[in-house]
C-alpha cells in the first residue's frame, strides 16, 4: 500500500471516529444535567436540523432543544448507549446508522417500572466550520418495554 493511500485511510478512520463520536457525545449529554438550550443543541445539530421522531418532526435547533427539555424533565434519570456505529462518506457529508439503547427512570419513591427502548438510528451528518454535525436525525424505535410517561400519568388518576 503506498504512503498516499496509508495516509488516506488514516484520514477516513480519524473522520469516521469523529462522525462515530458525535452519537456518543449526543447519547451522553442526555443523561448528564443540561439545560437543552439552543447551544446544547448547536453542539450536535445543524440550524436547520430535522429531527425525525415517531411522534413528531422538529426541524431546527430551537424546536429540537425545546422538545428535549420537555421529555428529558419527565425522568429521574437515564443511561443511553450507542453502538455498532456504521459510517459511510460522500465528501463533507456522512450518512450514520447505529443502534442506540436507553433506559429511563421514572420520578418519585415507588417509580413505575423503568422505560427501556432500543432504537435504530438513521442519521447524515454534514462537516461544518465547527466540526460534524446531524443535519437528519432519525431514531426508529425497534422495540420498548415498561412504562411510557403517558401511561404513568394515566395511571396516576
Amino acid at each position: 500500500m503506498s504512503e498516499q493511500a496509508v495516509q488516506q485511510e488514516l484520514r477516513e478512520l480519524i473522520e469516521r471516529q469523529r462522525v462515530a463520536a458525535l452519537v456518543d457525545h449526543y447519547v451522553t449529554t442526555l443523561d448528564e444535567p443540561s439545560r437543552f438550550d439552543e447551544d446544547w443543541a448547536r453542539s450536535l445539530f445543524t440550524d436547520d436540523v430535522r429531527f425525525e421522531h415517531e411522534l413528531a418532526v422538529l426541524q431546527g435547533v430551537e424546536e429540537v432543544a425545546a422538545a428535549h427539555r420537555m421529555v428529558m424533565a419527565r425522568w429521574e434519570r437515564t443511561l443511553h448507549f450507542s453502538t455498532n456505529h456504521s459510517v459511510e462518506f460522500d465528501g463533507e457529508r456522512a450518512r450514520l446508522s447505529a443502534r442506540l439503547m436507553a433506559i429511563h427512570v421514572h420520578p418519585g419513591e415507588n417509580p413505575l417500572d423503568p422505560l427501556i427502548a432500543a432504537n435504530l438510528l438513521d442519521a447524515d451528518a454534514v462537516r461544518t466550520s465547527r466540526g460534524w454535525r446531524f443535519e437528519r436525525f432519525a431514531p426508529r424505535t425497534l422495540w420498548r418495554t415498561g412504562q411510557s410517561p403517558a401511561v404513568s400519568d394515566e395511571s396516576l388518576r
